[in-house]
């Protein structure tokens, strides 16, 4: 154990010189003392109270003792400027930027930490900000080309409808109004594609989730794979959305094609409404209430480190399921000034919650 104060980098144990210790803990910014090997031999008030933890401690057990769930690394002895996760005494974490530099006359070496968090969250936020416009890119691209191939085929089922349509055989009077609802639909997801890729804030009303959620699961649980079972809860006197219900539908397309895509050999798959009463906490407008839609599945979730990343574009996990979809649903959540949350552990499933502002009851009757 390396004693405070003390100075074993010399190989002579003497006491850290007092002027030393003075000067390090005059400065405002956290700062410590290393050895050779990396063991820290004093640090300084500022750094007790960025890291929570008493000096002696430090001392005794070193850097890794702020190292955030030992999932970054941290050489004592490496470069003289690096980064890692810390965590403090509370079990907060912050991005620690550490500095160091020899100290004239010894073998040893002074250090100051930084919390560079707010940084780091700004790159982050630039960089998804510039993933997001590839997308928008992307999807803008994809969609002109999609829309190309389907004005064909409504051409082809139009020509079908004049030719066929007064033929009563049950296949082909199915086979065409399918059919036409299927580019109906198609010309729908285009436009909203379109929307996406040009930020285009869409129009929202007073909708009602229960009766979007029932008359969605009515045509998906036909289609979905074997093995799946859906089940829907809804929620009683549940308020007004404040929504578009194409969006909401476009939405929920994507979160249960995550969901099936997540339990290959079955499982349930749960569509479900919910409100937060107003005044909750949890709410940045806590005066207004929120409505939503939960959609869960019994598959194989998604790691911690897939599901800090999930709502990025470009980020898939192919055991998990989630993609680009994810990051399109957040999107559309955010021009309707509603928001996305995730929740999933490996193995035990994911929900994502939708979640939308309550309509006034003005607007209910």
């Amino acid at each position: 154990m390396v004693q405070p104060g003390t100075d074993h980098s010399a190989g002579r144990g003497e006491p850290l010189g007092g002027e030393a210790r003075s000067l390090l803990d005059a400065l405002p910014t956290p700062s410590l003392l290393l050895d050779p090997q990396g063991r820290v031999l004093h640090a300084n008030p500022a750094l007790e109270h960025l890291a929570g933890y008493p000096a002696e401690r430090l001392a005794a057990q070193g850097l890794d003792l702020m190292l955030a769930h030992r999932t970054t690394a941290f050489d004592p002895v490496g470069p003289a400027s690096q980064e890692f996760l810390a965590a403090r005494a509370d079990g907060t974490t912050f991005w620690a930027h550490l500095d160091t530099a020899p100290l004239p006359g010894t073998r040893n070496r002074i250090g100051q930490i930084l919390d560079v968090t707010a940084r780091r969250e700004a790159e982050g936020a630039l960089a998804l900000s510039r993933q997001r416009e590839a997308l928008g890119l992307l999807t803008n691209s994809v969609a002109h080309e999609f829309n190309n191939f389907l004005q064909i085929l409504i051409g082809y089922i139009d020509g079908l409808k004049r030719r066929l349509g007064d033929r009563q055989e049950p296949f082909i009077q199915r086979a065409i109004a399918r059919s036409a609802d299927a580019t109906e639909r198609a010309a729908i997801l285009t436009r909203h594609l379109l929307a996406y890729s040009r930020r285009i804030a869409p129009d929202v009303r007073a909708v009602d989730l229960d009766a979007i959620v029932a008359d969605l699961a009515g045509r998906l649980e036909p289609d979905l794979p074997p093995g799946i079972r859906l089940t829907v809860a809804a929620t009683p006197g549940l308020p007004r959305a404040i929504s578009n219900p194409t969006q909401i539908e476009f939405a929920l397309r994507h979160l249960v094609a995550n969901a099936c895509e997540a339990m290959p050999s079955g499982g349930t798959l749960t569509l479900s409404t919910f409100r937060i009463d107003p005044g909750d906490r949890s709410l940045q407008q806590p005066g207004l209430g929120s409505v939503g839609i939960a959609v869960g599945d019994t598959g194989l979730g998604m790691s911690p480190e897939m599901l800090t990343r999930a709502l990025a574009p470009f980020q898939t996990s192919h055991e998990a399921g989630r993609g680009a979809g994810l990051a399109i649903v957040h999107g559309l959540m955010k021009r309707q000034n509603g928001t996305i949350t995730l929740d999933s552990r490996s193995g035990e499933g994911t929900q994502v919650r939708l979640v939308f502002p309550a309509a006034p009851e003005r607007t209910l009757h």
